[in-house]
């Protein structure tokens, strides 16, 4: 069964609903407002449950929330130079929100985004998935086409834990541009338990995406070996991240997007990244359809009492943002989201919970 419960309202009046999705011993709890993850509450080794996705206990906290804990972020994710979206003989221009000189665009809108925005909600109890949809207008948040975006949970149960499917969807009556990502930032200790650094993590990822001084990522793609972007084998995620790399300078830490190996057009998610936390027993895997994920450490966190009085300060979690690369518009030679009346976007991610005795 889901659950539904009210979450908060809004500034006018609107209610906000929680939804609680069961399968095994995990439980993950999404709203309808940025058709946003809320919790995941998996248990230890021990069999104790904690919550390991850091967000907060009142709506209140998501109205703001400039770090988009547990958002669906979009139309546009990450970073676009000057804010410009070329496409055909047109340039659509988004807010100017992000850089020193405030001059580029970072996921869209920070106020009015995909994020910002109550959801319609669907349950389908017999499938234990929650279908969210949002509508934009023809130019609304600078973008063309009339769109219905879409952003589906799906919680089943499997050996040793259960299995989050997240579906990204738009469909739209003109060609426009979409990236979507889903913003959580995970801590396999539980929230509170001090930093997330200590869990060992794979990428399957032989290059990744240097950054420019604002962030940026420039026509640049750079091997990972021999750098600490290297995650290749096993690795605790804080071993090489005060090591003296000026990208690691410029993000505070990890703020990258990697290259992940295997990326083909329309294939089924493979894997991405694979973490384990030796003090808890808990493991997070997470397969993926698009090219590439942004690995962000939490650099700049930092929020009073936020979630069951826990404050949040820098790196007590990590996000692993699946998504096309950055900037991808201003680049010919990377691939690019299709989203077309013939051809609608859909991606897909998937997060497994285990816990090893």
């Amino acid at each position: 069964m889901i659950d539904q419960a009210l979450f908060g309202c809004t500034s006018d009046g609107r209610t906000v609903t929680l939804f609680t999705l069961s399968a095994g011993s995990v439980r993950i709890q999404v709203m309808d407002f940025g058709a946003t993850l809320v919790r995941v509450l998996s248990p230890d080794a021990a069999g104790t449950v904690a919550d390991i996705a850091l967000g907060f206990d009142r709506l209140e906290g998501y109205l703001d929330n400039p770090a988009c804990y547990g958002g669906t972020i979009g139309p546009s994710a990450n970073r676009i130079d000057r804010a410009e979206v070329p496409m055909g003989d047109r340039i659509f221009h988004l807010p100017k929100n992000d850089g020193p000189d405030v001059a580029n665009n970072l996921h869209t809108d920070l106020e009015c985004g995909l994020h910002k925005r109550i959801w319609n909600a669907d349950v389908d109890e017999a499938a234990n998935t929650v279908r969210f949809t949002c509508r934009l207008t023809d130019g609304e948040l600078g973008l063309p086409g009339n769109r219905t975006f879409t952003a589906t949970y799906t919680l089943s149960e499997i050996a040793g834990g259960a299995a989050l499917t997240l579906t990204h969807g738009c469909e739209t009556d003109a060609p426009t541009y979409v990236n979507m990502t889903n913003h959580s930032y995970f801590n396999l200790g539980g929230i509170g338990s001090g930093s997330a650094l200590n869990a060992a993590v794979t990428i399957p990822a032989a290059s990744y995406l240097p950054v420019r001084e604002d962030s940026v990522s420039p026509r640049e793609v750079q091997p990972v070996a021999g750098t600490p972007f290297d995650f290749r084998a096993p690795k605790r995620l804080g071993a090489d991240i005060e090591t003296a790399d000026e990208q690691l300078r410029r993000g505070r830490g990890y703020d990258h997007c990697l290259c992940v190996d295997g990326y083909a057009l329309g294939s089924a998610p493979r894997p991405a990244l694979t973490a384990h936390d030796d003090r808890s027993g808990r493991t997070l895997e997470i397969d993926i359809t698009a090219p590439g994920a942004h690995l962000y450490t939490g650099n700049w966190l930092d929020d009073r009492n936020a979630k069951d009085g826990i404050s949040f300060g820098p790196r007590d979690g990590f996000a692993f943002e699946p998504e096309f690369y950055p900037d991808n518009v201003h680049h010919a030679d990377w691939a690019h989201p299709v989203c077309t009346p013939n051809a609608p976007y859909l991606q897909r991610i998937i997060y497994r919970f285990t816990t090893c005795p």
